[in-house]
């Protein structure tokens, strides 16, 4: 087949083998940066980590979100998707330069945040050159180029761990990890290129960069809310007068309690071509049976993530990051919740991205965000395990929100 396209089943199957291998490297690379850097010189590794993927993730998913969907929509009627690439194109150049500019009118702060000037260049290097790595994975996604998403990952994955070891070996100290993050997504993007498609049948309609942002705005906003959620811990507890060892340390244990959700996150992102294309063929029944197929899997998985934490996390802290990275169950446990809450999260968005309501969904993170703020408000223990548990219940509250709108707007007396 000219297009090299996987269906739903075994594109899943290949992406999760895929990002399974990635997520391995993944936790290689910053098992080797704490163990080399020690709990406070990993510290700035943390906030650097948690920083560019919150932006990166906010800024350019909605682009690979935007793709995966229209363009697949359209290829599925034989009608011209290349508009839909040129209008994501069009406006996350218009995002970059925003970027920038805010960037460095932020960069004092940034600089006080991260320790160092050159990690804030490096913070604003990274979030740019992953634009097209993002808008690369939404074109495989649309296709249905299963394969060349997860190679690209593994490509990207790969070479920021080996670029890492080679850098700490000579001694380079935190800039080594640093380059390795930035270098990484070049990798990605020049090692694997989309494979050839079959024309389309039918001229497409015109897709602006507003008819994009349409979609994708309410989707930066939902992602914008997750990932405060998701990766905004460390620069919390920073914020919140936490120690740098500190810091360090629940870098490290989210980290270690998220190694299944570098796995599923991607599949899960993957849903919503098919999910769409399922809702536009076979009607709202199968799509109801293929979003709940999606979630009682899902939710398998988080109960092992948390109970694997649970038994399991105090030992495995010290084998992953150090002697000296002690963290309580309890702590790990809630951000294995947390990471499993917002797996849940995930595939209740692209039920509801592709029923094109994405507002709804980020309603639902809206809530959760506002249920963490008050929770962190009314908690009294330890900073580490007030931030942990209060992110965790805010992720909870953010699936029982979705799920209520999902149950709601999908009976069809209730006028959407």
């Amino acid at each position: 087949m000219l297009s090299g396209r996987q269906g739903a089943g075994r594109g899943s199957v290949y992406i999760a083998l895929s990002f399974a291998v990635s997520g391995a490297l993944t936790f290689g690379f910053q098992s080797l940066a704490a163990h080399t850097l020690g709990k406070a010189g990993y510290a700035p590794l943390a906030l650097l980590w948690a920083a560019v993927f919150l932006v990166v993730q906010v800024l350019w998913t909605g682009g690979t979100q935007t793709l995966g969907r229209y363009v697949a929509e359209r290829e599925s009627q034989g009608k011209d998707w290349r508009p839909v690439l040129r209008s994501v194109r069009r406006w996350q150049t218009g995002l970059a330069v925003l970027f920038v500019a805010g960037a460095l009118l932020a960069s004092p702060w940034l600089t006080k945040l991260f320790g160092d000037p050159w990690l804030t260049a490096a913070f604003i290097v990274t979030v740019v050159v992953y634009a097209p790595e993002y808008f690369r994975r939404g074109v495989f996604n649309g296709h249905h180029q299963s394969s060349r998403l997860g190679a690209q990952i593994l490509a990207e994955s790969s070479g920021r761990l080996v670029i890492a070891a080679g850098l700490l070996a000579v001694g380079a100290g935190v800039i080594g990890p640093a380059l390795a993050i930035l270098l990484a997504p070049v990798i990605g993007v020049l090692a694997v290129r989309p494979a050839l498609v079959e024309p389309p049948e039918y001229p497409g309609e015109p897709f602006s960069a507003a008819s994009a942002f349409r979609f994708a705005g309410p989707v930066l906003m939902c992602v914008a809310f997750a990932q405060t959620l998701m990766n905004g811990g460390p620069i919390l507890v920073s914020a919140l007068g936490g120690a740098p060892a500190q810091v360090g340390l629940l870098g490290a244990a989210l980290i270690l309690t998220r190694i299944p959700q570098y796995i599923m996150s991607p599949v899960i992102g993957a849903l919503l071509p098919h999910a769409s294309r399922i809702l536009s063929t076979g009607g709202p029944r199968p799509f109801g049976r293929f979003i709940a197929r999606a979630l009682t899997i899902v939710g398998l998985v988080g109960v092992l993530m948390v109970g694997g934490a649970w038994l399991f996390g105090e030992w495995g802290i010290k084998i992953f990051a150090g002697r000296d990275f002690d963290a309580s169950r309890e702590m790990l446990a809630a951000l294995a919740a947390l990471a499993a809450f917002y797996l849940l999260g995930e595939v209740l968005n692209q039920a509801l991205f592709a029923r094109g309501l994405a507002r709804l969904a980020a309603l639902g993170w809206a809530v959760g965000l506002a249920s963490s703020l008050a929770s962190l408000a009314v908690l009294r223990m330890d900073l580490l395990e007030r931030v942990s548990f209060s992110l965790a219940l805010g992720a909870a509250a953010a699936v029982v929100a979705q799920a209520a709108l999902y149950l709601l707007v999908r009976r069809p007396e209730v006028p959407r």
